[in-house]
This record gives C-alpha cells, sequence and structure tokens, in this order.
C-alpha cells in the first residue's frame, strides 16, 4: 500500500503583472510643491493638496494596471500590445459593451491576489489505494492547488486537502478510508457510499469534495486505464476546482447544517470553482482566453438559442438545487462564463462575500445586492447580455 505523501507546498507563480513605476519620495501626508500635480507610486496615483498652510501628497487612489499577453510579433513592443487589448469592464453598466475584455480583466484580478498573497500554509497530501496508479504527476497538484490557495488568501481554508485516489479494485480499501471522517452537514449520505459512487458506472469516474474538522477530503475515482476518460488534459485544473469546493465548505461550517451546494444556485456552486481554477492554471492572459473559449467550444450547448433571455431562463431554473438535470452539464460552461463576468467586475473575494452574507441567513438575492450593490434581476440582465454576446461572437 502506498502511504500518505504530505507535502508542505511552495509557492509558484505562473504568471505576472506589470507593476507601474515608483517614486521612493511619493507618499501619504509627505510634503509636495505644487498643488495640483500628481505622481503614480506602487500603484497608486498621489495628487498634490494643501492642507492648512503645507501642500502634502493625498491619500491616492489605486491605478488599474494594464495586462500584457504575449506580442503577436516578436518586434511588437508590450505597450503597442497592451493599447490593442479591448476595453475591460468596471461595472454592470459597461458589462455588455465591455464583454470582450471579460476575460482579461478577471486574468487582471487573479494576479492581484497572487501578488497580494505572496505564500500559503495549505498542506496538500495524497493517499492511494493498494493497487491505484497516479492519474498524474502529482505536481500538476500541487503547482495548481498552490497557486489557488493564494488566489482564495483573503477566505478562511481548510489547513489540509486531502486526495484520496482509487480504482474500482480498491473501492473496499476507499470506503474504509473514507468512513473515518464525519461530515458538518447533514448530507443524507456518509463518505463510505460517497465513495462507492464514484465508480457505480462502466469504470470509476470524477471526484467528490467534503471537509471534515479542518481538512479538506477529496474522493477521486481513477480510470482503467488512467487516460480513458483524458483527464490528464486539465493539468491539475480539476484539482484546484474540488479545493475550491472545500473552501466553499468552511465558509458554511458552524453556520448551518445544510450542505454547500443547497445554500447556492447550481450556476454558482460549480461556477465558481472553474471562475477561480482555469484563469489560475493560465501560464499567462493571452492562455487564459485561449482556453476558456475552449469550454465554451468544446462543452454542449442544451439550450435553444444564445438569446440573452435563454440564458436568463437558465439561471432561473437554477437557482435552487435540485436543478434540472436536462442542463445541468451547463453549470460548468455557461455557469463558468457568467461568473467569469462577476470576478471581472468585482474579484474573487466578493464572489465569497455573497456567500458569507448567505450562511448569516440572508437569501441569495440580497447578499447579491448588498455585495455588489445591484439587484440580482438588474445583474442577471446585464450578465445574461454579456454572456449572450460572447457565444454569438465565436459562431462568426
Amino acid at each position: 500500500m502506498k502511504k500518505i505523501l504530505p507535502l508542505v507546498i511552495a509557492a509558484a507563480l505562473f504568471g505576472s503583472v506589470l507593476a507601474l513605476p515608483a517614486i521612493a519620495a511619493v507618499k501619504a501626508g509627505a510634503a509636495c510643491s505644487k498643488v495640483g500635480s500628481s505622481s503614480i507610486t506602487a500603484g497608486k496615483k498621489f495628487t498634490c493638496v494643501k492642507s492648512g498652510k503645507k501642500l502634502v501628497w493625498n491619500k491616492g487612489v489605486a491605478v488599474a494596471k494594464p495586462v500584457i499577453v504575449a506580442s503577436p510579433t516578436a518586434s511588437a513592443s508590450p505597450e503597442l500590445v497592451a493599447e490593442k487589448l479591448p476595453a475591460l469592464p468596471t461595472s454592470f453598466d459597461n458589462l455588455e459593451e465591455n464583454f470582450k475584455g471579460i476575460p482579461y480583466a478577471t486574468w487582471q484580478k487573479i494576479q492581484s491576489n497572487l501578488a497580494l498573497y505572496k505564500s500559503t500554509d495549505l498542506k496538500i497530501s495524497f493517499l492511494f489505494g493498494p493497487n491505484t496508479p497516479e492519474r498524474y504527476p502529482n505536481q500538476w497538484t500541487i503547482d495548481a492547488v498552490t497557486l489557488g490557495s493564494r488566489v482564495m488568501g483573503g477566505q478562511k481554508q481548510p489547513a489540509e486537502i486531502k486526495f484520496i485516489q482509487y480504482n474500482k479494485v480498491d473501492v473496499p480499501w476507499a470506503r474504509s478510508e473514507a468512513a473515518k471522517y464525519v461530515s458538518p452537514f447533514d448530507l443524507g449520505i456518509n463518505y463510505a457510499d460517497q465513495a462507492s459512487e464514484k465508480c457505480s458506472g462502466i469504470d470509476c469516474d470524477g471526484a467528490v469534495t467534503n471537509i471534515t474538522t479542518d481538512i479538506g477530503i477529496v474522493l477521486v475515482g481513477v480510470a482503467t486505464p488512467i487516460t480513458r476518460f483524458n483527464i490528464q488534459k486539465f493539468n491539475g485544473q480539476n484539482d484546484l476546482h474540488e479545493f475550491t469546493h472545500a473552501v466553499q465548505g468552511m465558509v458554511y461550517r458552524g453556520k448551518t447544517r445544510t450542505p454547500p451546494p443547497m445554500n447556492m444556485p447550481c450556476w454558482y456552486a460549480e461556477g465558481q470553482p472553474q471562475a477561480v481554477s482555469i484563469p489560475t492554471v493560465a501560464k499567462s492572459a493571452e492562455d487564459y482566453v485561449r482556453i476558456r473559449k475552449g469550454w465554451m467550444t468544446d462543452n454542449k450547448w442544451s439550450l435553444k438559442d444564445y438569446e440573452p433571455e435563454t440564458i436568463q431562463q437558465f439561471l432561473r431554473e437554477n437557482m435552487k438545487a435540485p436543478c434540472p438535470s436536462s442542463t445541468f452539464s451547463m453549470v460548468f460552461s455557461l455557469g463558468y462564463i457568467v461568473m467569469d463576468a462577476l470576478v471581472a467586475v468585482g474579484g474573487i473575494d466578493k464572489t465569497f462575500d455573497v456567500q458569507t452574507a448567505r450562511s448569516d441567513g440572508l437569501s441569495f438575492e440580497e447578499a447579491f445586492k448588498k455585495v455588489y450593490g445591484i439587484g440580482w434581476d438588474e445583474a442577471s440582465l446585464a450578465l445574461s447580455k454579456a454572456a449572450s454576446k460572447i457565444y454569438k461572437d465565436l459562431k462568426k
């Protein structure tokens, strides 16, 4: 039997954010020479103002950081490439107009969190059944989940995430391991039976995430052969998706016995882990645009058309679990695109703030308005119009 391999994670960063030039002498309250003059330092624009008889720099305001993607030609300068980027959305009011800039804005928000949270104390461990091989190198999981833990650095996270991996032969072993843990939620199914479910089809497939005390447990069904469902193509993004579910669980733990997926719209419950994991594992803004496009084109569209009204109907029908099975697969694609727009407008942390407000007893609509300052009916229309434009643009 293979043993648990505890691994304390070293920080890794695939992408980078272009830092704006800084002038060391400029800081809030420091003396300046001319009223109205300005200077950019450490990502803030400071303006010289009069305070009493003195001229001092004010507190400053944040300056949006430019997103630089790989240049189309070797001779193209970063400045020219940046100028060619589409306009980034800044609110629900211009989300539809600036829909092409959504992935670039999301990439920028992800990089900002990585710059803010430079390390993580998360422990990642692996446990394999006695007859179960690795699906792919553990380092793929380590790299992806470490970055994701930093992206979600402002959220309460489990101290450890444990990946329990097993194939059909090792289901009895997996049941025994899973039975060691108890959920803080009323799931209606114990962890041992969850382990069996992952292998109840023609082969083991997929994963399910739980939390217990301060540990996240991911039960991973491993196919035979390991390449059967081509899980390797995700490069660890799928494991970060599962870790995000563990972070969702930490939001609700101790506040309710109702499982997290029952407290969120289905498109939100699965779209959020996608909106965290997919841009996080991308190596550049350009790479993210490419991967994001694949999630839209490679997954089946099961709605009648791409009109905003149809997308709004999908959101309405997927507001409470259990959601319609006929369109459930789209929570991972269309749900993701809607969440991607929310990240572009407000960042990753606001998407968790909605869940925190929800865990405190507010309805989803109340929580959404509290966090974003806009009613859900109005916001869902703006999100649906933007998603419609995104999908229609792919069909040109």
